[in-house]
């Protein structure tokens, strides 16, 4: 009776073991946010369900920065993806969100920055970033 009972409980012990490999694989697989992606999604949900926020004209852009100056923490290419989409849902606004991104840039003067906005300010999205890309790379700018 008493090796039935042993038996019984290594056969559930095995069943347990083997669910939890199930487990580990399953979770090993799911994409996993990063502290700060999940802050920005929710900071943006808040943003777009926000009637305030919306009635002031207040964007992503200027609501989803991360505290942080560190080159590292904020990307370049986050913040163009965030000019890009900004620029997309409010294409009446493409100039003023052009000066707010080059202003983040103090290596450039304000002559220079409204050459640039005058150069660009009749691309289409895609070709922006492209531009603005090239850009930060030539000159190697840093925020």
């Amino acid at each position: 009776m008493e090796r039935e009972i042993v038996d019984k409980a290594l056969s559930i012990l095995k069943d347990m073991n083997e669910k939890n490999l199930k487990i580990e694989e399953l979770l090993s697989e799911m994409s996993i946010s990063s502290r700060n992606d999940l802050l920005r999604d929710i900071t943006r949900d808040i943003i777009e369900k926000n009637n305030f926020i919306k009635e002031h004209g207040l964007s992503n852009e200027f609501v989803c920065e991360p505290i942080s100056s560190d080159p590292e923490v904020i990307s370049i290419n986050s913040l163009l993806d965030n000019l890009v989409s900004n620029i997309e849902k409010n294409p009446s606004k493409k100039v003023i969100y052009l000066r707010l991104f080059l202003d983040r840039f103090h290596d450039i003067s304000d002559q220079d920055k409204n050459v640039i906005i005058q150069s660009v300010k009749d691309e289409d999205t895609m070709g922006l970033k492209a531009k603005l890309v090239s850009l930060v790379n030539v000159f190697k700018l840093e925020i």
